[in-house]
């Protein structure tokens, strides 16, 4: 990766992608979650006869279940698993990947089972080159909103004069708790505790839910390795924050890249100022701030949410592929398949969703006593 870095770097400011493509993110991911996990980067690069770059494709391997699995470089922590193409080779993308797929599996190296995960259906509107690949739907869908500078017309639009008339009066409860301020870090110190406190936030808010182990020290650390390496004139990471008497009620974690704010992690402080949904107050600056830095969209990432909902303009579809390159990988992705249909099932399923919820609630209870 090293010495593709000045190449990835200057392709991925014009080329059609994610955040989760970009440089930065896969080198951070790489040092800290893949290394701990042994994983092997492996960076298909497509050119052409002038040695242009016209597509990177960032997979990774690793041992799992004893076999070898070839998948996106950052999995399970990108939203997004795709390429990265440029504008000229994008309309062509999907034919020479239908004919060619097999030639990337060759680059790639050897592996006992190709896993792609969460790959949309199209990229700025146009169909994913990689479409073709797709053979089980993913758990989950994404969310997206288009921004537009008028933030206010864009807020009566998507929100209710009688929702708009409550979040003012909270607004106003929080106010007279103490001193209210929306910013983002002003040093690279104070970046670093502010993610720290996001992550504590985040822990016990999860906690709550009997979730547990979503943000581990190797995933905080690749949070703080991009936070060390982005340049600090036009840094990666924007973790709008809402403070009350210098204290963070809300912290709403995404990264800039391409036009977009990509949410990322998002976390709510204990205590009584949650009546007055601190979360959602900072969610709506956070959304104006977006307007007013001239960003295009915000991507709110996988999951559903009512939130989510309510100020999206698009549902993204996510999409896996999921095939054995071997005998041993047969069997695996037989029950890596079933697995996820169960858990789309899951989630599809209001009922089963909240079982789901009251059961994981009772195990923390148990676990607690």
């Amino acid at each position: 990766m090293e010495s593709l870095g000045a190449d990835w770097r200057n392709f991925e400011s014009r080329a059609i992608g994610t955040l989760y493509q970009t440089y930065i993110w896969c080198k951070a991911w790489l040092e800290t979650v893949g290394q701990t996990r042994d994983v092997e980067a492996c960076i298909v690069v497509l050119r052409d006869g002038h040695e242009q770059i016209h597509a990177i494709l960032p997979l990774q391997r690793r041992r799992a279940w004893s076999i070898t699995v070839l998948e996106w470089l950052g999995s399970p922590h990108a939203s997004y698993g795709c390429g990265l193409y440029s504008p000229a080779f994008f309309p062509l993308a999907h034919g020479w990947m239908d004919a060619n797929w097999p030639l990337v599996i060759q680059a790639a190296g050897h592996c006992d089972i190709v896993h792609l995960r969460d790959m949309p259906l199209a990229l700025e509107g146009d169909s994913n080159p990689l479409a073709g690949l797709f053979n089980l739907r993913a758990p989950n869908r994404s969310y997206a909103m288009r921004l537009s500078p008028g933030f206010e017309a864009m807020c009566r639009a998507k929100r209710s004069s009688d929702d708009r008339r409550s979040a003012r009066k909270k607004e106003a409860g929080l106010a007279k708790i103490g001193l209210l301020e929306f910013s983002l870090p002003g040093s690279k110190a104070e970046l670093h505790n502010l993610l720290d406190t996001m992550f504590a936030q985040q822990e016990r808010r999860l906690a709550e839910r009997g979730v547990h182990g979503v943000f581990g020290p190797d995933e905080q650390r690749f949070i703080h390795r991009i936070a060390e390496l982005q340049d600090e004139a036009n840094p990666v990471l924007a973790p709008y924050n809402l403070k009350c008497n210098g204290k963070p009620l809300a912290i709403m974690l995404g990264g800039i890249h391409g036009g977009t704010y990509w949410a990322l992690v998002s976390s709510l402080a204990s205590g009584a100022s949650r009546k007055y949904s601190p979360g959602d107050l900072a969610l709506r600056k956070t959304i104006e701030a977006c307007c007013l830095r001239g960003l295009n969209n915000l991507d709110f990432s996988a999951g559903s949410n009512r939130y989510k909902e309510s100020w999206a303009d698009d549902t993204i579809q996510l999409f896996n592929h999921i095939s054995a390159r071997s005998l041993a990988g047969f069997a695996v992705t037989t029950v890596i398949a079933a697995r996820l249909a169960l858990k789309r099932i899951v989630k599809e399923t209001p009922a089963l969703m909240a079982l789901t919820n009251t059961i994981r609630r009772g195990l923390r209870g148990s676990r607690q006593g």
